[in-house]
């Protein structure tokens, strides 16, 4: 294999691999990167074997060939050399890299040993930057991150009645937006996409500067492939059934209140400091034209924070919540107002940044002693 190519157009290709290569791989060789180089054209590719990435780049081809390069080492080789033509030749077990005033030469291992990437396959679809973007900012914060239980670490994704909805939680809080509601599905299809794997997506997506996202889903694989502008992403779906959330989603409300965004997070900012040694517990004390934030450590002190900007209908109650699950979700909706619902103090409750979105967080309080 020999060929020439522009160092930032290879630095940039293998930037996409990033997250490709895992830094405890199940075999030694995923840790490389897996470089096929033909007279149409050059890709430089990395796996897991749950997530992979495939990425094309500019070159001139002079010898076709396939070379299988550590990845740390080639990356960081190639991320620390001068912008300008490089020479990329493999022979006698070595990769010699060729600069202006450089000359390195790698180790490599056998191309037989790397594992295949699956072929193609699947009924197509296509998913803009935008909805992308929601997917990333209103969803992916709720998928949990415990990998003892996998099916809550993903994003589902769901053809139904009502449209293209997505749905995370990690058993304690939920997320649900309806992304696109103008096409029905008669046949209700659902698949589980790991929430990190998505986040890489829109990644690459964003650095690609891309509007459009196709992807593949293969039931008989497993796997989808979504391709973005000269870069394919080959992920395992994760097998499982996801638990019945639509059940503690409520259907109505006694008690709605509209917060100010601005005052309700500095509130909350504040009885954190004081919340930490209570298991993060915030206490919403509803009256009728005020809500009062209270938090308590049994070393520091307490906080009691009171906010009257606020319009609420309904009777007047307790609940509370962790207070990372709300700090999360204020930091992820930008909203000069959000809406809140609940009913009873064990039941769960509801935040939307306008009572009529087509998107809301559901989440599960926590019972306190006086």
């Amino acid at each position: 294999m020999k060929l020439k190519v522009l160092q930032e157009n290879l630095n940039k290709s293998l930037n996409n691999l990033q997250k490709a290569i895992p830094s405890r791989p199940q075999l030694p060789i995923l840790s490389s990167i897996f470089i096929e180089a033909k007279k149409d054209g050059c890709t430089v590719s990395a796996t897991d074997l749950y997530f992979g990435v495939k990425s094309n780049v500019q070159t001139d081809v002079e010898i076709e060939g396939v070379v299988v390069v550590p990845g740390k080492q080639f990356k960081e080789i190639i991320s620390s050399l001068s912008p300008g033509v490089l020479t990329l030749e493999f022979s006698e077990g070595s990769l010699k890299i060729l600069s202006e005033k450089t000359k390195t030469s790698l180790s490599c291992q056998s191309s037989d040993e790397y594992p295949p990437f699956p072929q193609v396959e699947g009924e197509e679809y296509e998913i803009s930057a935008e909805h992308l973007e929601k997917i990333e900012k209103y969803i992916s914060f709720s998928a949990s991150t415990d990998l003892a239980r996998p099916v809550l670490t993903a994003v589902l994704f769901k053809f139904s009645q009502r449209g293209f909805e997505v749905i995370s939680t990690d058993g304690f809080r939920l997320s649900v937006l309806l992304l696109d509601g103008s096409k029905k599905y008669k046949e209700e299809r659902s698949f589980l996409i790991p929430a990190k794997s998505l986040s890489e997506v829109y990644r690459i997506m964003a650095k690609l500067e891309s509007t459009v996202v196709k992807f593949k889903i293969s039931q008989k694989l497993k796997q989808i492939f979504f391709s973005i502008n000269g870069v394919l992403v080959f992920v395992r779906l994760i097998d499982g059934n996801y638990p019945p959330y639509e059940k503690i989603i409520p259907s109505e409300f006694n008690t709605e209140i509209v917060f100010d965004s601005e005052e309700l997070m500095d509130n909350l900012k504040r009885a954190m400091i004081f919340s930490r040694e209570s298991s993060n517990i915030v206490r919403f004390i509803i009256g009728e034209k005020n809500v009062e934030i209270k938090s308590s450590s049994p070393n520091f002190g307490n906080y009691k924070g009171t906010l009257n900007n606020v319009q609420i209908k309904g009777p007047s109650g307790e609940i509370a919540f962790n207070i990372k699950y709300l700090i999360d979700y204020l930091s992820a909706i930008k909203s000069s107002e959000q809406w809140f619902g609940m009913n009873e103090s064990l039941k769960p409750a509801m935040f939307k940044p306008e009572a009529n979105s087509t998107y809301s967080y559901i989440i599960m309080p926590f019972k306190v002693n006086n």
